[in-house]
C-alpha cells in the first residue's frame, strides 16, 4: 500500500529548509567555538549539563546528554582529570554526583560567552527582529514541552 505524502505549501518548504540551513550554521560555529576552548563536543555538552553550585547524579547527566551512561562516564573522567569537575559520593554511596569546579564554571562560561558573540541566528538582526525571534522560539519551545 502506497504511503499517502501529505502536499506542503512553498512557504513551509522554505521555512523548513532555511531552518535547516541554520541548524548547520549553528552546529558549525558551536563546533568552532568548543575548539578554541580546547573541548571535544561531548566535554562541551557534559559542561552545559551541569548546574553551578549543585551536584548532578551521572545518570541524570546521560540523560541530558541523551547518552550511554557508560560514555558519560569516559567523559566526565576527562573533564575531572582537568579540573573542571568533581565527583560526590551521596548519601546512597553508589549514586555519583557531580559538580563545577570554579575552573568549570569558568570555562563554561567561557564557552557560553564565544558561542554567543556571533551566533548565526543572531547575525545581523535588528532589536526589534531579535525580541520577535526571541518570542517566535519561547512560542516553539512550549510546543516541545
Amino acid at each position: 500500500m502506497a504511503e499517502k505524502v501529505a502536499q506542503v505549501d512553498a512557504q513551509t518548504r522554505e521555512i523548513v529548509d532555511l531552518v535547516g540551513a541554520l541548524v548547520v550554521r549553528v552546529w558549525t560555529q558551536f563546533n568552532a567555538r568548543v575548539a578554541e576552548c580546547g573541548l571535544t563536543v561531548p566535554e562541551a555538552k557534559a559542561l552545559q549539563a551541569l548546574e553551578p553550585d549543585d551536584d548532578v547524579p551521572m545518570r541524570t547527566v546521560a540523560a541530558r546528554l541523551h547518552a550511554n551512561p557508560s560514555n558519560v562516564t569516559l567523559v566526565i573522567s576527562r573533564l575531572e582529570a582537568r579540573g573542571l569537575i568533581t565527583r560526590q559520593s551521596a548519601e546512597d554511596r553508589r549514586v555519583k554526583g557531580v559538580r563545577l569546579t570554579d575552573a568549570g564554571l569558568a570555562m563554561r562560561q567561557r564557552l557560553a560567552d564565544r558561542i554567543a558573540v556571533d551566533h548565526p541566528a543572531l547575525a545581523g538582526l535588528s532589536d526589534n527582529q531579535r525580541e520577535s525571534l526571541l518570542r517566535i522560539l519561547r512560542r516553539l519551545q512550549q510546543n516541545t514541552t
